[in-house]
């Protein structure tokens, strides 16, 4: 009786040296020779060399040129074709809708701005559109897109399409994400955008030193990013954050009835409320209280020390919780660092024994579009790379003879 075995093992070994290859050039960050490779990830010069050769032909990696500057025959340099996959995030706001396209190395290549609150169908045609613009400036049909990361003002359900306590959305967000993964036909990934703005300051931002740490984003609401262990908690079913819905400390409720919410005393819509009530001249809105404020205006200066107060309660009450080694203040409102530091930390002494380090983010309004890019051009690079180092045909079944 005779035997024949398929060349399987060799041929997974092969494409395992071939994944390994690849990201040693991905994390290099320049261009590489075989040489280097071999020296980084201890495999021989031609094991090296048949896995580049892989890697080229299945399109992930591109020539870089020769090295320059060395005597005798010039090896060749080799980095991640960067035109290998693309990928779009989308920052779905309450007043405006921001994207951007990028390539599998995260570099952004073109980005798109729309203002207005349309209802859901328009707001779904709108991201759709955006999204194909995007696409077309890059040379692609929006099919063509590897991946496509959206931020909503939502928790996200564990379906990745159920948004809820989503007021800033059309119909409360009703029907929102089944239809926007209707309209974009490449994998969606929804997400809240607190969430995102913190995987910005994880990978870009304030929290790039840190693995603990409490974005308190501010703006037309309230939001907490918990970066813990260096990942994002979302909690058991998307809520973790929700800081808007604590129990305020500004009222003692009767036996039966609801306390207000922090929410309530806090973010864009009190902020105008105070204004109006105070008389301060302009529109009322966050951006003009602050402007105030620094001109040496009293009524403004009362509103942020309002916000301050406020925000040190939020942190009072998550700190011994999370125990971050750093809070980051961001959003629209909390960016204003020059005005909130001080405060906070004054007003933070009052309510908690806890002094955690307090900053203000640098990542302004680009912090969700940010991290929604980073995170949908990392699943564009981690598919395209398995892709590329996956058999390209199944394995042939063994045979047997008798």
């Amino acid at each position: 009786m005779a035997h024949r075995y398929p060349a399987g093992p060799q041929r997974l070994l092969r494409l395992l040296n071939g994944r390994a290859v690849l990201e040693a050039i991905d994390r290099a960050g320049h261009p590489v020779t075989t040489t280097d490779l071999a020296g980084r990830i201890k495999l021989s010069r031609p094991t090296v060399a048949a896995a580049v050769g892989l890697l080229l032909e299945r399109g992930v990696i591109s020539e870089a040129g020769p090295v320059t500057g060395r005597k005798g025959p010039a090896p060749a340099l080799y980095q991640v074709n960067a035109d290998c996959a693309f990928a779009i995030g989308v920052d779905v706001g309450h007043k405006r809708i921001r994207a951007a396209v990028a390539d599998v190395t995260g570099h952004v290549r073109a980005r798109a701005e729309q203002e207005g609150r349309p209802d859901r169908d328009a707001l779904v045609a709108r991201i759709v559109a955006m999204c194909e613009d995007l696409a077309g400036q890059v040379g692609l049909a929006l099919g063509d897109i590897t991946q496509v990361v959206m931020g909503l003002p939502a928790v996200v359900g564990a379906d990745g399409r159920t948004l809820s306590y989503a007021a800033g959305l059309p119909d409360a967000g009703s029907g929102l994400g089944v239809a926007l993964a209707r309209g974009v036909p490449v994998p969606l990934v929804l997400e809240n955008d607190v969430n995102l703005a913190a995987l910005a300051e994880r990978t870009h931002g304030r929290g790039e030193e840190v693995d603990d740490f409490v974005l308190v984003s501010l703006g037309v609401g309230l939001g907490l990013g918990l970066v813990v262990d260096g990942r994002v908690r979302r909690g058991a079913t998307g809520v973790a954050g929700e800081a808007g819905y604590l129990p305020s400390d500004r009222m003692i409720a009767p036996a039966g009835q609801r306390r207000d919410l922090v929410q309530e005393h806090l973010g864009a819509r009190y902020i105008s409320t105070e204004a109006r009530r105070l008389g301060l001249p302009g529109d009322g809105s966050p951006r003009t209280v602050f402007d105030l404020a620094r001109g040496g205006d009293a009524g403004a200066a009362r509103i942020v020390d309002d916000t301050a107060r406020s925000i040190a309660y939020v942190v009072a009450c998550v700190v011994p919780l999370i125990d971050p080694a750093l809070i980051v203040l961001g959003g629209a409102i909390g960016g204003n660092g020059d005005l909130l530091l001080a405060p906070v930390a004054r007003h933070l002494a009052d309510f908690s024994t806890f002094e955690p380090r307090i900053v203000a983010s640098g990542l302004g309004q680009d912090a969700v579009l940010m991290g929604a890019t980073t995170m949908s051009s990392e699943l564009a690079r981690e598919s395209t790379f398995a892709a590329a180092t996956a058999p390209s045909a199944p394995a042939e079944a063994p045979l047997s003879l008798s």
